[in-house]
């Protein structure tokens, strides 16, 4: 019955709206760009574990805004089948079929307290506890929500973990404290908890303060933090309009004249390079970033049409084409000095020259703040780093990343650019451990790191989450291709804005929390919908398949060994008797440990019970 009341509790969401706002140099007005207002929706997460949904949990000190409990209605009748809230927690977590009273007023029945290893069988010894409490939910967040989005929340009946059946004086001790000062005072249920509390905080999109997120990374260290984790998303997302900016076009060249329609006319300079690989824009984004000026893309032997309107009506002051002339042709080298005053061309024996050219070109005589050190023979890695370089006046650098160090002269490359730090990006597959012993051997000032992740998608995060605590922008593009997004790393550099990669149909739950953690007040999608669906639009999560492990058990340790006292039930349960899995397993927890499986609820011998209930694992 709990999850048939779901989608009557849950609010219509939507993403946080927003207009353009652009620095006072550049232009917003372009036909290429739309602006389209989507619900973000709920959906289901698997695959997580639980330490790696902690550390998608934004972190934010709690919320001072006043607090009444009244702000939160709850026990309510959702369904109107005359059994509110309470009453339908106690029906669907009772061991016995509950015994009722007038049309839905339950008077007896069997509820294990998992907080304290108790059995009760009144239901006056036993509170519903909201396992985030209302008064921690209003300072993690909820203090922003509507009065719709509270209700949803103090009547979770979508999520088992949302709201539980306790011994009463133990939910009252613990009152509205969360993990950094209080746990179950049954020492076995400490992990499971954890696991509880994370998914729920995740759940609603509620932030963690600094005590309270020391306090679960502690419980949750090694196996414990493990364990699969499958919960729903946003749903307390604070409801919000939200205009989300695309940028498409027929191909690659009408996309990146768009972006560069952001500009004002008399741009200082353009970068220009070709379109049909990637590695000579992808350190010339920040460059032009740095400069202040568009990067645009070109066929090697033709000037596209869309590429030369947007050229005339710029009018830069100058034009940098990047790489060689088997690169760009020199008719369009030709081509483009009718253009503007100045046309420079940068190249090199290979896409590794090229970088060090263009880096030297842009940085050489200033400097750079920061050198991001990426390999030159995937895109993804660099994309990303493009962004973050431009934003704070950084350079990317391209090197051959399963080389076992760097040479001499790249190592007296770096050292000439004066950066404060190095980054390594990617994983050593990518960027080999030798590069990054070179990078530190060059004792920088901030020293040097690497940021990496398991995929493209993660590194793309690690980066972001690095070089920004906040941003009014966040671009997104596909991380399977490249053309869209080289002229939008520039812009998005120029911007101040993170750009994320991600999977085309949807966005991963760790990025979706880290944008809303830095809370834009625009998203900006770089491509067509054939790349990025209106899915990554409304930042729908990514359902991944959960790994199978051999042995699959609940997010629970056993409860104590049962007390003496227990009668042996016999063989008087059927898994049909249990409205759900959870209290099917939590029937068999207790009888199990000094009668074994009586009932004969557990088929295979793995110790999970009525494993065809609704809810099992």
């Amino acid at each position: 019955m709990r999850s048939l009341l779901a989608l009557a509790l849950l609010p219509a969401l939507t993403l946080s709206m927003f207009t353009f706002a652009a620095p006072p140099a550049e232009a917003l007005a372009d036909p290429a760009t739309t602006s389209t207002t989507t619900p973000a929706t709920a959906a289901s997460i698997a695959g997580s574990t639980v330490s790696g949904l902690l550390g998608s949990l934004a972190s934010a000190e709690p919320s001072t805004a006043a607090y009444d409990r009244a702000y939160f209605t709850h026990w309510i009748d959702a369904d109107g089948d005359g059994c509110n809230t309470r009453q339908e927690v106690l029906i669907a977590e009772s061991l016995t079929p509950v015994v009722m009273i007038d049309r839905c007023t339950v008077v007896s029945g069997q509820w294990y307290s998992w907080f304290d290893g108790e059995t009760w069988t009144a239901p006056s010894d036993v509170d519903i506890d909201h396992f985030v409490p209302l008064s921690e939910a209003w300072k993690s967040g909820a203090d922003l929500w509507s009065t719709e989005q509270r209700r949803a929340f103090a009547n979770d009946l979508g999520f088992d973990l949302s709201l539980e059946a306790v011994t009463d004086n133990v939910n009252q001790s613990k009152g509205d404290r969360d993990p950094a000062s209080w746990l179950p005072p049954l020492a076995d249920a400490t992990c499971r908890y954890a696991s509880a509390w994370v998914q729920v905080k995740s759940r609603w999109n509620l932030a963690v303060d600094a005590a309270e997120r020391t306090a679960l990374e502690g419980i949750l260290a090694g196996d414990c933090g493990s364990q699969p984790a499958a919960v729903t998303v946003n749903d307390g997302a604070p409801d919000a309009p939200a205009t989300v900016a695309r940028f498409g076009g027929a191909d690659r060249y009408v996309v990146a004249a768009g972006i560069a329609a952001q500009y004002a006319p008399e741009v200082p300079v353009v970068y220009i390079a070709k379109g049909s690989d990637y590695p000579d824009a992808l350190s010339a984004a920040p460059a032009a970033a740095v400069a202040g000026g568009p990067l645009l893309l070109t066929r090697p032997e033709s000037i596209p049409a869309p590429v030369l309107a947007e050229l005339k009506r710029l009018k830069p002051a100058k034009i940098v084409v990047v790489g060689g002339e088997s690169a760009v042709l020199p008719q369009v080298f030709t081509a483009l000095q009718s253009l503007a005053p100045s046309v420079v061309r940068i190249g090199g024996p290979d896409r590794y020259a090229v970088s060090r050219a263009v880096v030297d070109y842009a940085f050489g005589a200033s400097g750079a703040t920061r050198v991001y050190v990426a390999t030159g023979a995937t895109f993804p890695d660099a994309l990303s780093a493009s962004a973050a370089a431009g934003a704070r006046g950084g350079a990317v650098l391209l090197v051959r990343g399963t080389a076992p160090s760097l040479d001499s002269s790249t190592l007296a490359f770096i050292r000439g650019l004066a950066p404060t730090d190095g980054v390594i990006v990617g994983g050593p597959s990518a960027v080999s451990t030798g590069i990054e012993a070179s990078v530190a051997g060059l004792g920088l000032p901030g020293g040097s790191f690497r940021l990496g992740g398991t995929d493209r998608f993660d590194t793309s995060r690690a980066i972001n989450r690095e070089a920004f605590a906040g941003a009014e922008s966040v671009f997104l593009a596909t991380g399977l291709n490249f053309p869209d997004a080289l002229a939008g790393a520039a812009l998005a550099g120029r911007q101040g804005a993170p750009l994320y990669v991600v999977r085309g149909t949807c966005v991963s739950t760790q990025v979706v929390g880290d944008i809303r953690a830095l809370a834009p007040s625009r998203l900006v999608i770089l491509g067509g919908t054939s790349a990025l669906s209106p899915a990554v639009e409304s930042l729908t999560p990514c359902a991944v398949a959960p790994p199978k492990p051999p042995v699959v058990a609940p997010p629970v340790v056993q409860p104590p060994v049962t007390p003496p006292t227990l009668s042996n039930p016999g063989d008087t349960k059927n898994c049909t008797d249990f409205a759900t899995w959870r209290a099917a397993q939590d029937w068999f927890n207790l009888y199990y440990p000094k009668y074994g499986d009586v009932a004969g609820l557990d088929r295979d011998g793995d110790r999970i019970a009525c494993e065809s209930n609704r809810g099992a694992p």
